[in-house]
C-alpha cells in the first residue's frame, strides 16, 4: 500500500443548454493493487461539504465502485451501459438513487497511474435525472 495523489473533477450538466457545476478535489489516498482492481481510500473534504467521509474507489478494467462511509453513506457502482441502484443516506433522510453508466473508459497503467472517465445519469426517487461526469487522475 503507497500513498498518491488524486485529483477528482465532477461535473454536473445543470440544464439542456449545457450549463455545468463543476467541482475539483484534490487529495492523497493510499492505493493497493490486488490482482484484479486498484484500490483508493481516501478523506473527504470541507470542499465536497462531506467533511469526516471516507471514500473507496474500487477501480476495475470495466467497473469502478464508489463506497461512501459517514455522515453521507452510499455505494455507487459504475459500468458501462449497465444501471444500479441504492440508498443514500444522508443527515436529512435517505433517498432512492440510480445510476446509469454512458461511458466509461480506463486508462491506468500497471501501477495504477493515469485516469477514468465517466458519464453517467443519477435519477433521485425514480423522478429528477441528471446527467454528470467524472474523471480521476491519479499520479
Amino acid at each position: 500500500m503507497n500513498k498518491t495523489k488524486v485529483k477528482i473533477t465532477t461535473t454536473q450538466i445543470l440544464d439542456e443548454a449545457g450549463n455545468e457545476d463543476k467541482v475539483e478535489l484534490l487529495t492523497e489516498a493510499t492505493r493497493e493493487f490486488t490482482g484484479d482492481c486498484f484500490i483508493l481510500d481516501y478523506d473527504e473534504s470541507e470542499i465536497t461539504e462531506s467533511e469526516g467521509n471516507k471514500t473507496r474507489l474500487k477501480i476495475y478494467k470495466d467497473k469502478l465502485i464508489m463506497i461512501k462511509m459517514g455522515t453521507f453513506s452510499t455505494k455507487m457502482e459504475f459500468e458501462k451501459n449497465k444501471s444500479s441502484a441504492n440508498m443514500y443516506t444522508t443527515p436529512y433522510g435517505n433517498f432512492d438513487i440510480s445510476f446509469k453508466t454512458i461511458i466509461y473508459d480506463y486508462f491506468l497503467n500497471e501501477f495504477g497511474n493515469g485516469s477514468v472517465y465517466i458519464e453517467y445519469k443519477i435519477i433521485f426517487g425514480g423522478a429528477e435525472e441528471t446527467i454528470n461526469k467524472i474523471v480521476i487522475d491519479i499520479n
